[in-house]
């Protein structure tokens, strides 16, 4: 329970008060003693009478257009909403008899004249009287002591402007008007031109009804209401800081008295100060943001806005005692309007291009420069802007006294709100979560695990004491613990480990680290963090291992809760195939992701499988293999086996996939042809099938007798080489004589032989005979010559039976022929062996 209340205020600190601060804390508001009688908070409704001067010789406002400069509230860019929605007040239209009867009086000023050079208490006078007719001034003098003062009425006038220029504006008072329906006008009024801004009048009548003082020597910039306003006819606004609506408006203010973090806001302000220096002296803390169609929307910067206040010297005319004097992060003072370097002179260096009053600096004085600061980027503590890093502001009091109080790191909690742990007299501990930028950490956290949380600690108080340091953690979580004695002031990191529970929900987790001290313990700070909490995934490979290329195979993955073993339904899988597949699948209500998959490159590839992270499980990977497999094939070598060496056709040779149902891509099946001759002759040739598969294959050889080998390379598709004797013969060849010899088993053999082509056909006769058998042809089926040597194929008789006869004839000219015969017939055969011809002669004969 006490994380949980922790984490709705996104910190929470709780330290004892400083047993020096008063109950009930004081009011810097001090209404019953105000700087000014007029200086204080008003509820009630303040009637504001506009008196609007035309003329016949310059552009001039409709009524219109000027009620639209000062009514109504709720419409924003209007004098009355402004007030209404900074609270510093509400705005009603005085009663008048004019036009629109809207608190809006037009009176005609006629030619320019002299309107523009007469004194402007007289000018405001005249103006005055001639709203009289439309306005009973009597009824103002709300205490009825017969002067209509500036507490009682609220009253603008303002001229039709010649030019851009005239677009300021001033608060002086009213002279000449006399009398006006028996009341004397003792009041101001404030003015302006019709080219003056909105803001510009909302602070001129901030001069003369609550009694505001200038605040632009101070340099407050556009941080203030009393900073500079006139933009030309430009509309800029900047709402009143904290310390104006501490004394004027309606924003609740919390006067800090014991130490730990707060929530600044542009509704909530804070003031730190020391009980043993008094309430004269105190800091506010704000949080200010630009925001488009706002009162923010020209302030300089966005982020926590610090102001020094020193009552004693709210409206000092010297721009080095500043009564209200914004605090920078880089601490660096602003410059004033004309005491540049805030020595207390003002023109001691004039314009001259030297150093007049010795202090190495040229020119910095000069009423001719007279330039306020309008306010910078780096105004502001915003450790999240690389301009502004710093988190602590230790300022000192306006007059360089020590202040015993402090701002200490500044930043965001974690749903973006502007914190800060303010550092006042008394007992405190520190505990600082965030990151360098001030941001509080956005942490992750998995079930089962371990987290590390690192906080940087201080003692704020003024002494010594030990301090304990944990998380508070849901049931089923355990945190580690530290102790640390620490001097007063002193800082150190500790570390506090939390064991997430197995059990642990998906989402958001409320943890709040604490440190308290052993002595009191009323005395502890909580640092809240709002941490994601995720749970593990396991997956595992249950797909296909193995398929060929072209042939569909599935991908598989089974992706669980790691601890209860649940499926995971709608989570991604990403199926990683090596270099050559990466593609994703969601689960369905079985845990089980699919991805059809046709592999298309052989080989052997590692399968990594990624569940990714999503729906607040952690991503989970595993790892199988795979191994893609050439696709089976058949090869057929359907080109004729027997042709002229002067003719020789193209090889073709037909590759046919399995029917499998899944056909591949016939064209990646490369094809090496090897042709052997019977001589030793080897030569290669190569070539792809078309889509049909048919290969189609030049090839050169030599008139001989070859073993033509088909084989499928490249590795996508495999199967068993197709092999074909091939017969190339030269139709000049010829083959003839006789021989005798003695085959290898002894017997003896004779041979004759009339071989020869005759209009591209063989023709001839063989005979042979050995151990009481006999050869004789009766078709002469082809002969081919190579060289010197000649081989032949006949077919007719042995031993009866139908039988075909291949010789192999060498005619070695001198020296002894030789020969093999081969016979074969259905039920035996004859194989001569390697015969040296002892009677006879072989010739062979080519071209």
């Amino acid at each position: 329970m006490l994380a949980l209340v922790a984490g709705s205020l996104g910190v929470s600190a709780s330290s004892a008060a400083g047993s020096g601060y008063p109950d009930p804390r004081p009011d810097f508001s001090h209404p019953e003693h105000p700087h000014t009688p007029l200086f204080k908070r008003n509820q009630d409704p303040v009637p504001l009478l506009v008196v609007y001067g035309r003329f016949d010789d310059l552009p001039n406002l409709t009524e219109a257009e000027t009620r639209a400069k000062f009514f109504p509230v709720l419409t924003f860019g209007t004098v009355a909403d402004y007030y209404f929605e900074t609270g510093l007040g509400l705005l009603i239209p005085a009663v008048e008899t004019s036009g629109q009867q809207d608190g809006i009086v037009t009176v005609d000023l006629g030619p320019t004249g002299d309107w523009f050079t007469m004194d402007t208490a007289k000018r405001r006078g005249a103006m005055l009287r001639l709203a009289d007719r439309f306005v009973d001034f009597a009824r103002y003098d709300t205490n009825d002591n017969g002067v209509v003062e500036d507490s009682e009425l609220g009253v603008i006038t303002l001229m039709s402007s010649p030019d851009d220029t005239y677009s300021c504006g001033q608060t002086r008072i009213v002279y000449g008007a006399g009398k006006l329906d028996g009341k004397e006008i003792g009041l101001r009024t404030a003015d302006g031109g019709s080219k003056t801004n909105s803001l510009t009048f909302a602070h001129e009548l901030g001069h003369q009804h609550w009694d505001m003082y200038d605040h632009y020597g101070y340099g407050v910039g556009g941080w203030d209401l009393m900073g500079p306003t006139c933009a030309g006819p430009n509309e800029t606004w900047q709402s009143p800081n904290a310390f104006h609506r501490l004394h004027l408006g309606r924003t609740p203010n919390q006067t800090v008295v014991r130490d730990g973090y707060v929530l600044p806001s542009p509704t909530f302000t804070y003031a730190l100060y020391d009980y043993d220096r008094g309430t004269d002296d105190y800091f506010l803390l704000e949080a200010r943001k630009q925001e488009a169609n706002t009162y923010e929307q020209n302030i300089p910067d966005s982020g926590l806005v610090v102001w020094r206040i020193d009552e004693r010297t709210i409206r000092s005319d010297q721009e080095h005692l500043r009564g209200v004097e914004l605090v920078r992060p880089d601490g660096v003072r602003v410059p004033g309007c004309q005491d540049q370097d805030l020595d207390g002179k003002i023109d001691e260096d004039p314009p001259n291009g030297v150093d007049d009053d010795g202090d190495g600096k040229i020119d910095e004085d000069s009423k001719q420069q007279n330039g306020c600061y309008g306010g910078s980027r780096t105004d502001a503590w915003d450790p999240a802007d690389f301009r502004t890093p710093q988190r602590t502001m230790t300022s000192h009091w306006a007059d360089g006294t020590e202040a015993k109080v402090a701002v200490r790191t500044i930043g965001r909690d974690f749903v973006g709100r502007e914190q800060a742990y303010l550092d006042v007299r008394g007992p405190g501990i520190l505990v600082d979560g965030a990151l360098a930028d001030g941001s509080a950490p956005v942490q992750t956290l998995v079930a089962g695990s371990t987290a590390d949380f690192d906080v940087t600690v201080m003692n704020t108080s003024e002494a010594t004491d030990t301090f304990s340091f944990g998380m508070f953690v849901p049931d089923g979580w355990s945190s580690t613990t530290k102790q640390l004695t620490l001097a007063a002031k002193e800082s150190a990191t500790v570390r506090i480990t939390v064991t997430v529970g197995e059990n642990a929900a998906i989402g958001e987790q409320s943890l709040t680290l604490r440190g308290q001290s052993t002595t009191d313990s009323t005395v502890y700070t909580d640092y809240s963090y709002l941490p994601k909490v995720e749970r593990p995934t396991s997956v595992a490979y249950t797909g296909d291992t193995a398929a060929d290329q072209s042939d569909p195979a599935q991908l598989k993955a089974l992706v669980r809760d790691k601890f209860t073993g649940a499926p995971l339904a709608g989570q991604w899988v990403r199926f990683d195939v090596g270099d050559v597949l990466a593609r994703s699948a969601q689960t369905g209500s079985d845990g089980v992701a699919t991805y059809d998959w046709t592999p298309d490159k052989p080989g052997q590839y590692p399968v990594t499988v990624v569940a990714e992270a999503a729906n607040g499980y952690t991503e989970a990977r595993s790892t199988a293999g795979f191994t893609v497999n050439a696709e089976k094939a058949t090869l057929a070598i359907t080109s004729p086996a027997l042709y002229s060496d002067q003719a020789q056709p193209p090889m073709t040779i037909k590759v046919s996939e399995e029917a499998d149902g899944s056909p591949g891509d016939l064209t990646r099946a490369a094809l090496r042809v090897r042709m052997e001759s019977s001589t030793g002759d080897t030569r290669i040739f190569t070539g792809t099938p078309g889509a049909d598969g048919v290969a189609t294959i030049p090839v050169n050889t030599p008139a001989g007798v070859w073993k033509a080998t088909a084989e499928l390379t490249g590795g996508y598709f495999t199967g068993s080489a197709a092999v074909q004797e091939t017969v190339v013969y030269d139709p000049d060849g010829s083959a003839s004589g006789s021989a005798i010899g003695r085959d290898t088993t002894g017997n003896s053999l004779s041979l004759s032989v009339s071989a020869r082509y005759s209009d591209g056909d063989p023709t001839g006769a063989v005979g042979f005979a050995s151990n009481g058998k006999t050869f004789s042809s009766t078709t002469m089926r082809w002969i081919a010559v190579a060289g010197s040597t000649a081989t032949l194929e006949a077919t007719g008789r042995y031993a009866g039976q139908s039988a075909t006869l291949r010789a192999v004839l060498h005619d070695n000219g001198d020296k002894p022929d030789r020969l093999t015969v081969t016979i074969i017939t259905p039920t035996a055969g004859y194989q001569s062996g390697d015969v040296l011809v002892t009677t006879g002669n072989l010739t062979v004969r080519t071209t």
